[in-house]
Order: C-alpha cells, then sequence, then structure tokens
C-alpha cells in the first residue's frame, strides 16, 4: 500500500523510476538522484532482536525489544510488524546530522542528537503510511540528499500567484494541471501548511504545467491567467479542481460569471492566445527542471520527495528554515558544532 496514488505523467509511459531529477515519486512528489554523502566505514545495525521469522509479512518486534534495542526511539502506533520495519530501515539509514552512525546507534540512550528523533519522527509515520522498508531507506536518504546545493533547480518565485505571506523565506512553487486529480488532492495539504501551522515561514507559488494528455488543461489554465489579471486567481483555481470533469467552454464561462468576471471576454482572450506566453514560460521552466509529471513541488528549488501531506510538507519546511541558518542539521548537545550533509 503507498501514501498516496500515482502521479499525471507527460505521456502514457513511465520512462523513470517514481522520482523526478531521477523521476517523480509516486505523485504528488519528485525526488533527486541519490548522494549518500560521507558514511562512517565502521557502522553497523542495531543489535538482533528477538524477531519472528514466519516469513517477511509476519516479522513481529515486542514492545520491550523496541524500547531496549531504540531507547529514544517513541514507536507509540506501530503494532509488532511495523516496529520491525522501523529497525530494519533504523539499522539501514544513516543520522544526517552529528551522530554519524546508523539511525538506530544514533537512538540509543547515551546520544543526544536531537535529530536522530526528528528522523525517527520521519521514518515512523512513513511506515505508519504502509510504505514498504526498501522504499521507507530510497525516500529518505533522497530527502536528505536533497538539501545540497547541487540538487536544487533555480525557480522563479515572483512571477506566480501568491498564497500566504509574499515575504515568507520558504518558497513551495509546484507545477500542476487542472485535469489532473492528483493536484486537485494536492491543493488542500498545499493551502492549509502555508495558511496554518507555516503562516508566515512558506508561501505557494503555482505554476502551469498542461499536460499533453490533458486537452483541456492549457485552456483552464488561460482562464486562471485571465482571473489572475482580474484580480480573481484564487476564486478561479478553486473552481478548476472543484469541477475537474467539466471543463468545457459552457463551464469555464458559468464559473468565471459566478465570481463576477466576463466569461465569454475570458474564453475569446484566452482562445485568442493571450495568456500562451505565460503558460509556456511556466512549461519551459518546469521542463528545464526536469518536471516529467503533476503535481511536482519544489521547496526553495529543493524537490519534494516525500507525500503531498500536511505533516511531511510542514516537516520539510522546518528542515528548510533549519538549513537556510546552519547549512548542516545541527546536533544540539556538543560543544562544537558538526554538520553532515
Amino acid at each position: 500500500m503507498e501514501p498516496h496514488s500515482s502521479p499525471c505523467w507527460r505521456t502514457s509511459e513511465r520512462l523513470l523510476p517514481a522520482t523526478a531529477l531521477a523521476a517523480v515519486l509516486l505523485a504528488l512528489v519528485s525526488a533527486c538522484s541519490k548522494d549518500s554523502g560521507p558514511q562512517p566505514s565502521t557502522a553497523q545495525a542495531a543489535p538482533a532482536p528477538t524477531v519472528a521469522q514466519a516469513g517477511p509479512s509476519a516479522r513481529q518486534l515486542g514492545e520491550e525489544d523496541a524500547r531496549r534495542i531504540l531507547p529514544r526511539a517513541d514507536l507509540s502506533g506501530l503494532n509488532g510488524e511495523q516496529r520491525a520495519q522501523f529497525l530494519e530501515i533504523a539499522g539501514d539509514v544513516f543520522d544526517y546530522a552529528g551522530c554519524k552512525d546508523t539511525l538506530a546507534k544514533c537512538l540509543a540512550a547515551d546520544v543526544k542528537d536531537v535529530h536522530a528523533l526528528r528522523m525517527a519522527d520521519l521514518v515512523k509515520a512513513l511506515v505508519l503510511q504502509g510504505v514498504p522498508p526498501g522504499r521507507v531507506i530510497e525516500w529518505v536518504e533522497q530527502y536528505y540528499a536533497s538539501f545540497d546545493s547541487s540538487k536544487r533547480q533555480k525557480l522563479r518565485s515572483d512571477d506566480c500567484p501568491q498564497l500566504g505571506d509574499k515575504n515568507a523565506p520558504v518558497a513551495l512553487v509546484e507545477f500542476s494541471d487542472y485535469q489532473c486529480p492528483h493536484c486537485a488532492v494536492a491543493r488542500k495539504p498545499l493551502h492549509d501548511v502555508v495558511l496554518g501551522p507555516e503562516k508566515g515561514k512558506a508561501r505557494l507559488c503555482p505554476k502551469y504545467f498542461p499536460l499533453p494528455g490533458h486537452p483541456r488543461a492549457h485552456i483552464a489554465a488561460g482562464c486562471a491567467e485571465f482571473a489572475k489579471r482580474k484580480g480573481k486567481f484564487w476564486e478561479m483555481h478553486e473552481a478548476r479542481f472543484a469541477h475537474q470533469e467539466e471543463l468545457e467552454d459552457d463551464s469555464l464561462k458559468r464559473y468565471a460569471q459566478q465570481i463576477g468576471l466576463a466569461g465569454s471576454q475570458m474564453l475569446k482572450e484566452v482562445y485568442a492566445g493571450n495568456f500562451d506566453a505565460v503558460i509556456d514560460a511556466h512549461k519551459r521552466e518546469g521542463e528545464a527542471a526536469r518536471v516529467q509529471a503533476t503535481p511536482t513541488i519544489f521547496v526553495n528549488g529543493r524537490p519534494h520527495v516525500l507525500p503531498v501531506q500536511t505533516f511531511f510538507l510542514q516537516r520539510s519546511i522546518e528542515d528548510e528554515l533549519e538549513w537556510q541558518q546552519n547549512k548542516a542539521f545541527v546536533y544540539d548537545g556538543r560543544e562544537t558544532k558538526e554538520k553532515k550533509g
């Protein structure tokens, strides 16, 4: 079971595995290529737990064993099989702060690496989503690798509508398609995070990326741009995603009239190509950033490789703010703050 469904793709065939930059991950996400970074050559997995081996799906890790092996990890809410999966993952991924060992070793009682607890929360959230251990490891490694400057794309965030504080330090640039159902699903968590828990810290910048297989997406994008110039972008944006199955001319005209715009004039200008330059510019920028599916989201140019859900978006924004300040995930608890990443 995956945490979300597949994205809308530029072609009917997936040319890459599910993440972008190396691809776009399952959906609502895109990802960079793996950057393993420095890892200790002597690192070892956590001590072997008492785990039943009746089969891969039947492995169990008891609460007492979990507390003994991973004393600092909060594994509440996980069942025995999920605890075993967590241990498998924690024994394979490396901490990205100052501990410089596997996550399992960094969750030992005598380790003070604060960021290991954040990593543990991230892994736990993905396990609860039903993501297989191998995929969790891939996502976590790609997530931390994405903070490197070499993984970031140079994207404008001033040529698009702004939701949230326009001066917020974190820009979420989203390439989307009005006929893509996964973009409609992503709308709420994206809006919620910039207007709720990360208000003042993050802003949303939606960009047009109509796909060839969606014949009404370009027209719908033109209508949105018309509305933007009339100060009604977000009203039109909401209407587009609320009525994805009804994007014919009569419906588009009706939606415009409902928000106080001249529907006939809007369609006249759209079909005249008055907004094609903006749409094409957004699409070229996305193609240059290797966007292959919608929605694809970048956090200050960094590909968002996690599910597009409020928890994961908030975590990504928080980590981005820390990275902007320290250029690292700071290990609180050392006299000299070490950096890794």
